[in-house]
């Protein structure tokens, strides 16, 4: 902050004098500072980031929104995705035919991760640039491909880092198990199944309007050479922005024989009865009665307001509705202590204690009615974390705030600790609470109450046509 007033068409230093190297040169502004300065927080409307959760309430989340939509994940939020990853997964094996390599799935998933490569180059260029983390075209990468694409007509790289895990985190990592799931990726391979092929076929178009499909699919083999490293733009009769604008993730909206074929896929009778089930009821519940937050629809939807549901999946909406709402008011009594001891740094006991007892009557309220439902039991069984939140739920529906403020606090240490074998943020040494860990940004806005996999519906639903 010292070395430079301004950042702009040009920049000074302390002294109002041109800013130098230490070798005597002229140090230059950067042409797009934004793509070189990054702050290290993301934000919130990236999906792969989130603050830490302390309790381990996100993995108990997600069992318990494994329970309603066995066939989706919390990171499978696009539709169009899933007939990407197709599609690359049937051009790899293609390509490792075509260009005499080895037949090893770690073959085909590097001539994979090209293909994304080569599609997040494609969809930048279909939006010259201009897509932001948030944007309805933001794929999973779009900061890696950023750095990598640029105007003009120059040849692009094929081989840049999309995401540091890109295995992991890129789009094969994310709904690879879910395509598993609905029948679309044979078990345990990559292979796409005969459900699948009908969905990869039409990436391009319908089959009625393949008469030159064949030059895209030419263009998207040729890419994944291995002895290819540039990327042109242009290539035979299609070019690197046809395949962005028939391919990038809001093209469903005027595909709508494809957006029944995903439909079907994802959410059809063949799905099994709650996958089903739970897509009408979130199509019907925000069409017809506007429900626009997970707590409202699991509420409505377990007392039957959006219509009748089988007991089995009454049970399940009962349960995520109480585990929501308990969710929120253990994050938020953590939050207010962490917050509290944050600001202050050495924080009193008793002002800890009274943080927690600010929430206790809320937080015991919500503890009672979750360790009233019977489905609660299965969230005792959970191999991690699932004994401990039961026990921390049942001190917190009868305990006063000091015994509640020791049992958070051990709880939070344990999770910590069988995560990643460190220790808590947060511990009582003597008469005071001390963190020991700062960087957690949780504490600065209210706890949300978890989606449960609601908003991946939704957002799904909506790629597909079925909401606005």
């Amino acid at each position: 902050r010292s070395a430079t007033r301004k950042l702009g068409r040009e920049s000074v230093g302390p002294n109002g004098g041109e800013m130098l190297h230490g070798d005597g040169t002229k140090l230059t502004v950067h042409p797009r500072p934004t793509d070189a300065l990054y702050w290290s927080a993301p934000p919130v409307v990236d999906g792969d980031f989130g603050p830490e959760d302390p309790l381990a309430l996100d993995y108990i989340g997600q069992q318990i929104g494994n329970w309603l939509l066995p066939t989706l994940t919390t990171r499978t939020s696009r539709a169009q995705t899933y007939a990407v990853v197709l599609y690359g997964l049937d051009l790899a094996e293609r390509a490792r035919v075509k260009f005499g390599l080895p037949a090893d799935d770690g073959v085909r998933i590097k001539r994979f991760e090209r293909w994304e490569r080569f599609w997040c180059l494609s969809v930048l260029e279909s939006r010259k640039g201009d897509i932001e983390r948030g944007d309805p075209d933001a794929m999973r990468g779009i900061r890696g491909a950023r750095r990598a694409w640029f105007t003009g007509d120059g040849d692009l790289p094929l081989d840049f880092p999309l995401l540091s895990r890109q295995s992991e985190l890129g789009s094969l990592g994310a709904y690879l198990s879910s395509l598993r799931a609905s029948g679309l990726v044979k078990p345990g391979t990559v292979e796409p199944t005969e459900g699948g092929r009908k969905i990869l076929q039409a990436l391009w178009a319908e089959p009625e309007d393949h008469a030159n499909v064949w030059a895209f699919d030419a263009y998207a083999l040729g890419a994944l050479d291995p002895e290819r490293k540039k990327l042109h733009r242009k290539d035979a009769k299609v070019g690197l922005q046809g395949v962005g604008k028939r391919t990038r993730l809001t093209c469903l909206s005027d595909r709508k024989e494809q957006q029944k074929r995903l439909y079907e896929a994802l959410f059809g009778d063949a799905r099994g009865a709650t996958t089903s089930a739970l897509a009408k009821l979130v199509e019907k519940a925000v069409t017809q009665h506007g429900a626009a937050d997970p707590r409202t629809f699991f509420k409505d939807a377990a007392e039957g307001n959006y219509g009748p549901v089988t007991d089995e999946l009454t049970e399940h909406l009962h349960l995520a509705w109480a585990f929501s709402t308990a969710a929120k008011r253990w994050l938020d009594a953590f939050n207010a202590v962490y917050h509290e001891a944050w600001t202050v740094g050495l924080l009193p006991r008793a002002r800890a204690e009274a943080r927690v007892a600010e929430h206790l009557p809320e937080l015991a309220a919500a503890s009672k009615a979750l360790l009233g439902e019977p489905a609660a039991l299965r969230v005792k069984a959970l191999p991690a974390h699932g004994k401990g939140f039961h026990e921390l739920a049942t001190c917190g529906a009868t305990e006063s705030a000091a015994v509640v403020l020791e049992h958070i606090l051990a709880f939070h240490s344990r999770v910590q600790s069988d995560r990643r074998g460190a220790k808590g943020w947060l511990r009582l040494e003597g008469d005071h609470l001390v963190v020991d860990l700062a960087s957690y940004t949780g504490h600065h806005a209210e706890a949300p109450y978890p989606s449960l996999k609601f908003e991946v519906v939704r957002s799904l639903l909506r790629d597909l046509g079925r909401l606005p």
